[in-house]
Order: structure tokens, then sequence, then C-alpha cells
């Protein structure tokens, strides 16, 4: 068994939104998305979202300056850093400058030069005939450097992300969203982010905001790369960007997106192509010599250059996978020989660790062990050593650096990302205080790696429409993970180790009669005998669609994985029936070409069939099968289908089909005891029902009375109000309903007056719901009276799906049917509130 804790996101969901996916209105209250204009905003949100730059404080005064710099045709030179997130920041900059005649020039440090500001850089670029210099991802901790440059009568303006841990340097203008005083709340941009802010405020100055959008693919790849929350001003930026990364315009992006992508035109990008595919590759040029040849792919125009230059950036990429399991393993090796997991902080020290990859191999460390990790590379010439420091969620490492800043040479970074130079003999006193620190700040629990669920899911609903649903959350990322989900009694078979080394596990998922084949779990040899010694396990999961000869197929990602504790019911799979929103998407593949036909869905025996006519042309994929089964089976429901589009394929054509409810009622009958008799089967099956709502029709189908009623809410009232348009529509009349706070219209059959406000014109209606005990002439007036039996114990909705007898108004018809009986035999029955609806 794994060392890991299950965490449900938000047990305490309720969901408000009616007109959304429960599914997805609960993933979405997990990232505290929970307002109707947040929803929207993150669903259907574009560029004109995007906060007002000028929010962002010395933006407008930086603004001035660039433009300052461009009237005297001054020298201005971006000064960035060798990782993505500096590599994508200095090109957006450089390009956006030139774009605009301003006579620009760019320098990033060697690796070795160290993160940041250094004083020979800017006597170099001084030399250069430098008169105002840019930073872009660093700069904010640089307070003599800064000085520095303006000893040297250079301006600088700093663009930076990073945590502001001194006070501000005297720099003539400092962006950064993390300063207290800017006017937005937004914090989480990454340094690309923050420069394109400073870009974008300089492009709407000079009348021309909508041509800096055209450079968002650069800005995608160093926000993804950078591991910033993908959400809010993030999210808008990445959303846009990655859309562009098929046809860049940026020659070298272009190029290399062809290189490593079979084809670009028709991909649609995501965030794990940036984050393990496109960023290493820039990232290798400057974890291993000189990111400036990443600057210049994306810069240069040349396809000669281009050429060359992907060639180098990929051959550096797999040198620094071969330097960096190497690294990993020896790191490995004296973990275990040094029995260093033992530590509250996993701290190892080495020569000839390189500098440029002891980040990569932090992370892959805290993946392994999940103990905060900090690896450093010793160089004994220079006396110091230069560390990568990755940590879980419980530890904040920056937090855990400041409390002994005074140990290091320089040091930076977030809580859960950072790094530091240090001299070789505070080494071990920084580990001892580093473990101290931790040992007081974490307990038990926090070393326990957190698998955070987001909802558990019916396998019924894993469906294309689910998926297109879910599409709508993209592009996933940091802050905005890909949803995780939890199957819970799953069954099944097919079980094998698959892989070289036979180190990861694949076997075929099977639940309420849906089959998911070769559900994959990388890594994960260690628990083959956990899983073969129980029948039933519960799995945290990743979703994602495939296509295979033109076919979609799901597929299941496999995070964890747990021995079933609990004897599961149905309810989860009633629940998510009952509250499933229509219209839904689906598709099915078919060889004849199909216009504009209307189409029909026919229940067979094992199938469900599209149908044109009496004809067959083509068969819905097994979930959607078989949740319109059950639905049609336990509720009675009926269905239209219609085509949304037709996409034709080299093996079939892919009809793409909107499924609703039909809900019209038609009956046969034409007597007054028939044709109610047919209006409850279609609403409540064969089900009675209750005293009051038998007592409501009572009185104004046989009586002919005006009705008042005083009953609370969950009692049927609208299945009652049902029965009566219903009845009306057969025999030709309508019904009219006025909520409280509305006009009544004229030209209606039958009166129907619904809230708690004293009514002055009562005579005009024929029932009246109410929750106050009021009286009016020549109205029957009924008080609602209903006993719970003893036998019945309410519950939460969510306790259910473990008890034996439960009654939920979510349950089929015939399960209801039964349970009523039980009830009233005495039997002990487990309800929510909503039992109260059968008595």
């Amino acid at each position: 068994m794994r060392n890991t804790k299950w965490i449900y996101k938000s047990e305490e969901f309720k969901q408000k939104n009616e007109s959304l996916d429960k599914d997805l209105e609960q993933i979405l209250y997990n990232r505290g998305i929970t307002s109707k204009e947040e929803i929207e905003i993150f669903l259907n949100g574009n560029l004109e979202n995007l906060v007002n730059p000028s929010y962002l404080s010395d933006l407008d005064k930086a603004v001035e300056r660039i433009l300052e710099a461009k009237i005297k045709s001054e020298n201005v030179w971006i000064y960035g850093d060798y990782d993505v997130d500096g590599i994508t920041s200095t090109s957006l900059c450089y390009l956006a400058l030139k774009e605009i005649g301003i006579n620009v020039n760019y320098y990033i440090p060697l690796r070795d030069e160290g993160y940041g500001l250094n004083k020979e850089a800017l006597n170099y670029i001084k030399n250069e005939g430098g008169d105002l210099i840019i930073t872009v991802d660093c700069g904010i901790s640089s307070i003599s450097e800064v000085e520095h440059c303006n000893f040297l009568k250079m301006d600088m303006i700093i663009t930076d992300h990073h945590e502001i841990n001194n006070e501000l340097p005297s720099a003539f203008a400092v962006v950064n969203p993390k300063r207290d005083d800017n006017k937005t709340k937004y914090k989480y941009f990454a340094g690309v982010g923050t420069a394109f802010m400073l870009l974008l405020g300089l492009y709407k100055k000079i009348d021309k905001k909508n041509d800096i959008y055209k450079y968002l693919d650069i800005v995608a790849i160093g926000t993804i790369a950078d591991i910033v929350p993908l959400k809010g001003e993030n999210r808008l930026l990445v959303k846009r960007g990655l859309e562009l990364l098929k046809s860049s315009k940026w020659l070298g992006l272009n190029m290399l997106m062809k290189r490593l992508f079979e084809n670009p035109m028709e991909k649609k990008f995501d965030t794990y192509d940036v984050g393990f595919i496109i960023a290493p590759i820039f990232n290798a040029a400057g974890r291993l010599e000189d990111a400036k040849m990443a600057v210049e792919l994306i810069i240069s125009d040349s396809h000669v250059v281009c050429d060359k230059l992907i060639y180098e950036l990929i051959g550096k990429n797999n040198e620094r996978k071969e330097i960096q399991e190497d690294i990993l393993k020896k790191a490995i090796d004296k973990i275990e020989e040094e029995k260093l997991e033992e530590n509250s902080v996993i701290v190892v020290a080495e020569e000839k660790f390189h500098h440029g990859v002891i980040g990569i191999v932090a992370s892959k460390i805290l993946d392994r062990y999940y103990k905060p990790t900090i690896i450093m590379e010793k160089k004994p010439l220079e006396g110091i050593a230069t560390a990568s420091c990755r940590s879980t969620e419980a530890f904040n490492m920056i937090e855990a650096l400041n409390s002994m800043k005074e140990i290091f040479i320089k040091y930076g970074g977030h809580a859960g990302a950072a790094g530091f130079s240090i001299a070789l003999e505070n080494i071990e006193e920084f580990s001892k205080k580093i473990n101290k620190y931790a040992f007081e700040k974490l307990n038990e629990e926090d070393t326990k790696k957190p698998i955070k669920i987001d909802c558990e899911l019916s396998m019924l609903k894993i469906s294309y429409d689910l998926m297109d649903k879910l599409s709508l959350l993209e592009p996933y990322g940091f802050g905005n993970s890909s949803p995780l989900f939890s199957i819970k009694n799953c069954k099944y078979t097919n079980f094998r180790a698959i892989g070289k080394e036979k180190n990861h596990l694949m076997m075929d998922l099977v639940k309420s009669g849906v089959e998911i084949k070769n559900c994959v779990w990388f890594n994960s040899e260690d628990m083959l005998e956990t899983i073969l010694n129980n029948s039933e396990i519960d799995v945290a999961f990743k979703l994602k669609m495939e296509t295979y000869k033109d076919k979609y197929q799901y597929k299941i990602f496999i995070e964890d994985i747990k021995p079933a504790k609990k004897v599961q019911n149905n309810f989860k799979d009633f629940e998510s029936l009952y509250d499933m929103k229509f219209p839904i998407k689906s598709i099915f593949y078919t060889r004849r070409e199909i216009e504009n036909e209307k189409l029909n869905i026919t229940f067979l025996n094992d199938d469900v069939s599209v149908n044109i006519g009496k004809y067959s042309v083509g068969f819905l994929d097994n979930q959607t099968k078989l949740t319109l089964k059950k639905l049609n089976e336990y509720y009675g429901d009926q269905f239209n289908i219609k085509i949304d589009k037709i996409i034709k394929k080299d093996e079939n054509y892919n009809v793409h089909i909107l499924i609703d409810k039909n809900n019209e009622f038609k009956t046969l009958s034409l007597e007054m005891a028939g044709i109610f008799r047919d209006i409850k089967k279609f609403l409540i099956g064969d089900l009675e029902y209750n005293s009051l709502q038998k007592k409501i029709l009572r009185e104004i189908f046989k009586n002919k009375k005006n009705v008042v009623v005083r009953c609370e809410s969950g009692r049927g009232i609208g299945t009652t109000i049902k029965t009566i348009e219903l009845f009306y529509k057969i025999i030709g009349k309508k019904v009219c309903i006025v909520n409280e706070g509305s006009k009544m219209k004229e030209g209606y059959d039958f009166y129907i007056y619904l809230g708690d406000e004293i009514i002055k014109d009562s005579d005009n209606y024929n029932l009246i719901i109410t929750n106050n005990k009021v009286h009016y002439e020549k109205y029957e007036y009924i008080e609602d009276e209903y006993v719970i039996p003893k036998n019945i114990k309410i519950v939460n909705e969510s306790d259910l799906e473990y008890c034996e007898r439960i009654f939920s108004i979510k349950l089929p018809f015939e399960q209801k049917e039964k349970i009523i009986k039980e009830i009233k035999m005495g039997e002990q029955v487990f309800a929510t509130q909503d039992v109260k609806i059968i008595f």
C-alpha cells in the first residue's frame, strides 16, 4: 500500500447552477469558481476580460519611459534569464519592441554567471552603449545591482514576478504583480506574463492593442513552463496562445512544431505538449550551454539559421536527458545508502552534479519519496554550492529559507520551488537547520502524498458528452489541474504488467455494465500484489479522449488504487442518471453519407440504434447506449435526436449528434379516468399520488372547487401542477402559473398562484399554493399533514450509497415502489428529506 491519502476537495458542495452539469460545476467549485460571472468568464472568457495593465503599479511610468527611448533613438537592452520563462520573456520583448521601431538588444547570462542581474553584465551593456535596461523574469531582489546600474547612468525598468523579500530596488520603474500597491489582486503572472502586460500597456498607448496578441504563443510557452497557476489572466493568455501554436507567425517556432509533431496544423495543442515536449528543448540550451540559442531560434527569420538551431537544441536536450538520468541514479543511490529518506528534508550535495539539471532531479526525488528535496552541485574551485529546492504542499520552501537567510550567499523562489547558493563550509549546518525547521513544522499526515479528488464518478458518465464538457475547462496545468476522479468498488480483468522493465500496470475496469479497456498505471509495479489480493478496488484516475481509426476512445490513466473497504449499492449510478443535464452530445460512426435527414432512436434488446425511418445508420457508444436504456427503463424517458455536425474521415463519417429528452405526453384515452391514469404513468410510473396530491386533485376535478393549499416544499406540488397542465392541454385548454410579484395574463382557462403574498384578486385563481395560514372565501382550504414513520432514518444524500435499504427521489420508479412497500412493512429505511413526498 502506498503512503497516500485521498482527499475529496469539496464534500460540502451543493449544486446551485441548474443549467450546468453537476460534476462540471463541482470541479469549478473546487477551483474557487462559484459565481455565475466567474463561471462565465472561466468557460467563455476572452482577451477582453484581461485586467487593465495600468492597474499594475509603475506600468504607465514604464510605458512612458520606453516611448521616450523610441523618440530619442536610445539603445534599449532586454536583460533576461536562462530558463524558459526568461527565454520567452526576452524573445517577446525583443520582437515586440523591434516591431514598433525601437533600437533593441538583449542579454541573457550564462548559468555559470548565476540567476539574475550581475554587475559585470551591466558593465558590458554600458560599454555597448546601453541607455535603458528592461529586466524580464529577474531583478526584484537585485538591490545592489540596480544601484550599480544607476551609478552607470542607465535607467532600469524591472519586470519580475518573484516574491518581494526586501525593499523595492531603486529602479526607474518596478512592475511586479506581487506588489501590495497594485490596483489588481491578481498576483500569478509568470515573468513572460508580466512582460506581456507591460507590452499590452505600451501597444494600447500607441493604438495597436490587437497587434500584441499575435505574440501569445510565446507567452503561453513561458507561462506553462514556469508552472504558475493557470487561472484568471494566465488561463486567458495560455488558452489563446495554444491556439496560435499550430500556425505560429514566428519562423523558428513554426519550424520546431513541424519537427516535433506530425501534423501541427491539425493538432490541438495542450499544456502537456508545451511542458514535456517543447519547453525542455528550450530549457536544454540554458541548462547545458547558452540560452541565447533558444532566443535566436524564436526571433530569427532565416530558414537556414532556424534549421541549424533546432538540430542543435534537440541534440542538447537528448544530452540533458542522459546527464539527468545519471545524476538521478547517483542521488537515489546515496539516499538509499545513507537512509536520507528518513530525514524530514532530503539534502544531497555532490560534485559534478550539473547545475543545469538538478532542479529536474529534485522534482523526481520529491515524486519518489514525497519529502522536501534539495539537490546541490558543489563547486570546490569557487568554494560554493548551487542548489535547487522542490517541496511538498505542506512545506513552504521559501519561508523555510527566509528563516535562515543569513546562511546563503543568494537565494530566492516560491513556496514549492526555490534555489540558492551557499559556501561549502555551511552545507552541513544548513542541512541540520532545514531538517530541524521541517521537523518542527511537519506532522505525520504531512508526509502522506495527497491524492486530491474532484468527485466520485459513475462509470456510466464516462462518455463523449462528459469529455466534451471537460474540454471547456482546458487548458489544464498548475492551479487548474486535469480533473481527478474516483470510482469505488470497481472490478478489474485482463490485469498485467507492461513495459520493457514490466514497471507499469494495465487492466480493464468494469462496473455498472461499463468496461473501459487498457487502463494504465505508470511506475506502479510495487502495487501488483496489493491489487491481486483484492477483487474490488477503489480507483483514482484522470480521463483523456483519444482517436483510433477515426473513432474516439476514452482512456483512463490511474493515479492511485486502494482496496475497496465497503459494499456499495447502486445509488451513485441512479444519482448520476437522475441529475444528468440534457441535451447531451454524442457521436456515431457510419459509412453511409448522411445529410440533414430526420433521425430517431430505437431501443433494441441489447443495443440502441440510430435510425432514419426504419433503417439503422449507426449505433451509439456503450456508455451512451446504457445511459439512455437505463433512463428509459428507470424513469420512462423518451428521446429526440438531431445532427449537430458531420465530419468526413478516411474510415467513416463522424456524425456528431445532440440527444434531448422528449417530454411530450400522449394518450389514446378518451375518458377522464383513463387520461389521469396515463398522466400519472407518464409522471411517476406505477407509484401512487401522495395524500396531499390526491386531496388537491380530488377537490379540483371531482368536487369542482377552487383550492388554497398550505404546505412546505418537497411535497410534490410540481407533479400536481404538471398533472393539471397536462390534463388541460389534452382537452384543449391552457393553464397560467403566476409567481409572487408577477401579474396575471388574460385568456387562460385555469390559474395557479405560487407565493406567500396576500392577494386581493383571489377570486381569479383556481389554485393557490402558499406557506401562509390564510383563508379566502369560496375556497376549499387544505392544510397539509403527514407523519414520517419511525422506521425511517433521515440522512444526507452522500450517506446513502453504503446503506442497505434507501429511499431517494432519484431512485427508479420500480425501486421506489418496492421500498415504499418495505416502509409499510416496518423495515428500517435510510432516506433523504425528500422521503416526505410519498406520504
